[in-house]
């Protein structure tokens, strides 16, 4: 008897362990809406918080970046634990929570030996861009898709689950969109910038041509071609910017040097202003009446990257008082965008994720540093890929095709495969010249190639975890340096990322929403858990080659 009443306790107390486990699973959003800006580092939020809007209202209308912060669980120094911060890896880890070396996205750009060409990260030349009727003759019809990309995505794993998602993702560079919409996307699409009007792919659209409210944007759009932008500054500043920083910039921008800014509508380099924002957020409203995204069944996903950031941050750097008065105009946009949301979702904000994110940071311009006792300068990739050749050609011969270095790309040297296997060398001994040649550059920290990768023999520490985590063989570079910290190409413009050093890798992350618990945290987070966590939350799995982990810490459950 007693052994029957203890059986029963048993079967009891694993029922209620059952039923508080069954209780403790979240409910699904309805939607989420997923929030990139593109080189937005850590420090923005922290130093220009004072000028953000309120997180509420007395209208019951929400801010933008105060109510993120005040409302979601903030986490304001993330990482990419990446070699590589660029625009293509960190689109591509958002949402399938994989590092480089899986996802096949190490750089924007590699050497393709089909070609003998550059390679574009996204290019597919199996598929056309796709335009409204009408646009201007000349338009580049480069075709673009995910193929590159390997892993599945968040959009993707709510799609195979049999959930009734719609997935839709959008920005101004055509590799943010498609690298967050995946390869089971709705709809992804861009803003090109020949045409002056929204586009998108074959790939997403098999019928050749843009839904009718996408070519009904395009027409307004069309219309403002030639209005005249002017951007000023507004309110008082923090006094966190440099007021010096304009003796540095020796580039000439067509929007000028200094406030105020002025440009015309369609002009070269226009969305580098805040109407950059303007028309990244009244594309994302009308992707959400389009698809009624957060209206059904189903967890739905809308992915929003604004690339406005990136572009001013490459002319005038973190420092800037650009870089300040654009934090404050993406705060009035995003607060706009949730406003939207919150207005025509049934339940409001209730059943909505909100994350906040961005795909890499940003150093301060080297000229600057310098001026201020950083130690900081310029790497010539044009010298040293000369420098490179010549010393192979002295060593190994001439090539019968092209130099010995087909290309270098932001510090990655694509050597002559062909005339390695031609001349039949050993690999290792003409990486091991180059890497000796680049090692003398002053600029440079370290360097690897793709043996030392293949052997493990790489730099220590960080840089080793980091390449790693980053370094796919066939489009990654053969040889590959890693530059001191503040130095950068000469030849890409005043502000380069691409290092795996705290400015370039550290950004915000904040997942908002009801199944979150609302506050600052100081666990080291990584990018990659946010498509863990999101996929937990929808209760689908995570995406094929994620590694994170769910940000436990900031669940609410049992709601």
């Amino acid at each position: 008897m007693k052994r029957i009443a203890v059986l029963a306790f048993l079967c009891l107390t694993f029922g209620m362990f059952l039923c508080a486990s069954a209780q403790a699973l979240p409910k699904r959003p309805k939607l989420i809406l997923f929030l990139v800006i593109d080189q937005f580092r850590a420090d923005y939020l922290l130093r220009f918080e004072s000028r953000f809007m309120p997180s509420k209202g007395k209208d019951g209308n929400v801010g933008g970046f105060r109510y993120l912060m005040n409302e979601g669980a903030y986490y304001p120094v993330g990482e990419y634990d990446i070699l590589h911060s660029m625009t293509g890896p960190g689109h591509s880890t958002v949402l399938t929570g994989a590092y480089p070396y899986q996802s096949g996205i190490p750089t924007n750009y590699w050497f393709s030996e089909k070609t003998w060409e550059r390679a574009y990260c996204m290019e597919d030349p199996a598929y056309r861009t796709i335009l409204s009727p009408g646009a201007p003759e000349g338009s580049p019809h480069l075709g673009t898709s995910p193929r590159s990309l390997i892993s599945t995505t968040l959009g993707d794993e709510l799609k195979n689950s049999g959930l009734p998602s719609r997935v839709v993702a959008l920005a101004l560079k055509d590799r943010a969109a498609i690298l967050m919409g995946g390869h089971r996307a709705d709809l992804t699409f861009w803003f090109d910038a020949k045409t002056g009007q929204w586009a998108s792919s074959s790939f997403y659209l098999p019928e050749q041509k843009l839904p009718g409210w996408l070519d009904q944007l395009n027409q307004e759009v069309k219309a403002r071609h030639g209005e005249k932008l002017v951007w000023k500054t507004e309110g008082r500043a923090t006094g966190y910017s440099a007021d010096d920083l304009y003796s540095y910039i020796t580039a000439k921008w067509p929007f000028g040097n200094q406030f105020p800014h002025e440009s015309s509508f369609g002009a070269k380099y226009f969305t580098s202003l805040p109407v950059g924002l303007e028309l990244t957020e009244t594309a994302a409203e009308r992707a959400l009446d389009a698809f009624k995204l957060g209206r059904r069944n189903g967890t739905d996903l809308l992915a929003v990257s604004f690339s406005t950031h990136d572009y001013m941050a490459h002319a005038f750097g973190p420092n800037s008082r650009e870089m300040e008065e654009l934090t404050v105009a993406e705060d009035r946009v995003i607060s706009k965008l949730l406003n939207y949301v919150r207005k025509n979702t049934p339940g409001g904000l209730k059943d909505v994720v909100i994350v906040l994110t961005a795909d890499h940071g940003s150093p301060t311009s080297p000229e600057w540093l310098a001026a201020h006792r950083i130690a900081a300068g310029r790497i010539s990739e044009t010298k040293l890929s000369e420098a490179v050749a010549t010393r192979l050609e002295k060593k190994f011969g001439k090539p019968d095709r092209g130099s010995w270095v087909s290309l270098v790309y932001d510090l990655n040297f694509y050597l002559n495969d062909a005339a390695i296997l031609e001349k039949k060398l050993d690999r290792s001994e003409v990486e091991r010249e180059a890497k000796r040649v680049i090692a003398n550059d002053p600029g440079v920290a370290h360097v690897f190639g793709s043996v030392d990768w293949e052997t493990r023999r790489l730099p220590p520490g960080m840089h080793e975890r980091q390449i790693l985590h980053t370094y796919y063989p066939g489009r990654s570079g053969d040889v590959v340096a890693i530059p001191r910290p503040y130095f950068m190409p000469e030849d890409e413009g005043p502000v380069v990322h691409l290092t795996g050093y705290t400015y370039d890798r550290t950004v915000p992350i904040i997942l908002a929403g009801a199944l979150f618990r609302p506050g600052i945290y100081a666990n080291r987070a990584e990018v990659i858990d946010i498509a863990p966590t999101l996929s937990f939350v929808s209760n689908v799995l995570p995406p094929s080659l994620s590694e994170g982990r769910v940000l436990s810490e900031a669940l609410l459950l049992n709601k």
